[in-house]
């Protein structure tokens, strides 16, 4: 009589081993896969975040305009203004504000007061409805950019010197400066450096 052919054991348990190691490996693979891909779609939130950033800036700096404004207390306030104290670390009024409501919405200018502060580790951008008789806090604010360590801005003024607070005190009626350097250092991107240039 033929005996009927088949697999042994130890065949039996090498097939098992090697089908564990083919998964084990294929698990892995897909691991590093899926950790490689939020990495991707993490970092690229990341730069639309600081694109943003340097649109919103290139903007109100470009379009920036020698239009000193008054505060709710009737205190001129300048057109650029540098304050380590207070909410916002930087105010700028800028031209462009389109009002394509205004037929609906309350009167106001196409000039706009804005601001950046650093609250925590977010900058956060401002501005306000109405140049003059402004409230202290701007009327309406949005975040930017998160896992910001730190800002400092340095001020270029129209005879090459920088400065690190605007108006300086040593000029007398300065206007608008040159140019503005913004420099973060950002928790996982380092320091970040941008000159931005203001009308003349």
């Amino acid at each position: 009589m033929n005996r009927a052919k088949g697999f042994t054991l130890i065949e039996m348990l090498v097939a098992v081993f090697l089908l564990a190691v083919l998964g084990a490996s294929g698990f892995g693979m897909l691991f590093q896969m899926n950790k490689t891909r939020n990495a991707v779609f993490e970092q690229s939130d990341r730069l639309v975040e600081l694109q943003r950033t340097f649109y919103w800036m290139a903007e109100d700096f470009s379009q920036a305009v020698d239009r000193p404004v008054r505060s709710a207390v009737d205190e001129r306030i300048p057109s650029v203004l540098f304050s380590l104290q207070g909410d916002s670390m930087i105010e700028l009024s800028r031209a462009g504000w389109t009002n394509p409501a205004r037929d609906v919405m309350p009167a106001r200018s196409n000039l706009q007061r804005v601001s950046y502060a650093l609250e925590d580790d977010k900058l956060i951008r401002g501005y306000w409805y109405h140049l003059d008789t402004i409230s202290d806090g701007p009327t309406k604010r949005t975040q930017l950019l998160q896992g910001v360590e730190d800002l400092s801005l340095r001020y270029l003024d129209r005879v090459g010197s920088y400065h690190d607070s605007w108006p300086p005190l040593d000029l007398e009626d300065p206007g608008l400066p040159a140019a503005v350097e913004v420099q973060l250092e950002l928790e996982d991107l380092g320091t970040i450096t941008r000159l931005f240039a203001l009308p003349r």
